[in-house]
């Protein structure tokens, strides 16, 4: 009879702790549907992007910023944002454009698969050793 009850009370257990991450996800996905505001957009396209990072140091970085076509050199820290400059120079720009375009991001997908075979290419140097 200790058995039976036992047996119950896990069943009941576990349905309450499905409930509950059930829950959690409901509550997880309403907010992020009604709260989240998207970056505001022109025909698709962001109005700011953030192109690049360099991290100067804890809490320091040079950030290079797209903001309506116009790309922007600012210094970030804990305290302020300051404009370092602007890219003015039209065939600089043109050159910045082209390098976003050879090193645009691989998907997940692609990545995984291109680090998947360096690292059988490093497991067959080692055996060929």
């Amino acid at each position: 009879m200790e058995s039976v009850s036992f047996v119950w009370s896990f069943f009941k257990m576990l349905a309450a702790l499905a409930i509950v991450i059930a829950m959690m996800i409901g509550t997880a996905y309403v907010l992020k549907k009604y709260f989240y505001r998207s970056p505001e957009t022109i025909n698709g396209n962001p109005m700011i992007n953030i192109l690049s990072a360099r991290y100067l140091g804890p809490k320091n970085s040079i950030l290079l910023v797209d903001v309506l076509g116009q790309i922007m050199v600012l210094g970030v820290s804990t305290t302020q944002i300051s404009t370092l400059g602007t890219i003015s120079d039209p065939k600089a720009l043109e050159n910045f454009k082209n390098l976003r375009l050879q090193h645009k991001a691989l998907p997940v997908s692609e990545s995984f698969l291109r680090y998947k075979s360096l690292l059988r290419n490093i497991g067959q140097v080692r055996k060929g050793k």
